[in-house]
């Protein structure tokens, strides 16, 4: 039993082996994940959270054996859902390049605490796939551009943590949206992402 015992042991060490890096290295990871989003000011009390996508490739640097420095680009979607026009419970596609720099200390083997910032640049807004949405203004329908009413940048805050095992890459993260995305009003986005990557 005591061999047993001894013999599981050592695969689950084996298992939770780490790809954590040395001082100096470089590293690479593509990932793929989802977003859950929610709004605030301006549109938060008229829509509610929905789920988007996310991917991308993130650049690691370890400045020592327990911190690194990482830069990402990531095409992601703060999405949500809502009435628009004449329409009910339909989904607002809102997709930006997400490009955060965060710093990331390794509390244990394998596993990373992060913090940084975030530029998130306007790519496609859509409302149930379309560019246009109708709506009644002062008793005349007119057609709204949805992508009119977003400033093109804003600024995020994320906070999170990963988990390492055999090159793979477990990523948890909040991102705090700290600027207006609104051009009229004030108002941004917050996600829950989670992402799994492939560390090279």
């Amino acid at each position: 039993m005591k061999k047993i015992y001894a013999f599981i042991a050592a695969v689950f060490m084996a298992i939770s082996a780490s790809a954590q890096s040395e001082e100096g290295s470089i590293t690479l990871q593509p990932n793929v994940g989802i977003t859950y989003s929610t709004a605030t000011g301006y549109a938060g009390d008229d829509v509610d959270p929905a789920i988007g996508l996310t991917a991308g490739v993130e650049g690691m640097y370890m400045v020592s054996d327990n911190f690194g420095l990482a830069l990402g680009l990531n095409y992601t979607g703060y999405n949500v859902s809502g009435s628009y026009g004449f329409k009910n419970d339909v989904i607002a596609s809102n997709y930006y390049f997400n490009i955060p720099f965060t710093a990331n200390y390794y509390v244990a083997e394998g596993l990373a605490l992060k913090t940084g910032i975030a530029l998130n640049i306007l790519s496609t807004a859509k409302v149930d796939g379309e560019d246009e949405f109708k709506m009644e203004i002062l008793g005349y329908k007119k057609e709204i551009v949805y992508k009119d009413a977003y400033k093109s940048t804003f600024f995020s805050f994320p906070i999170g943590a990963s988990y390492e095992i055999n090159n793979l890459v477990f990523d948890a993260r909040y991102n705090f949206g700290i600027g207006r995305i609104y051009t009229e009003e004030s108002g941004s986005f917050n996600a829950l992402t989670f992402t799994v990557g492939y560390k090279f």
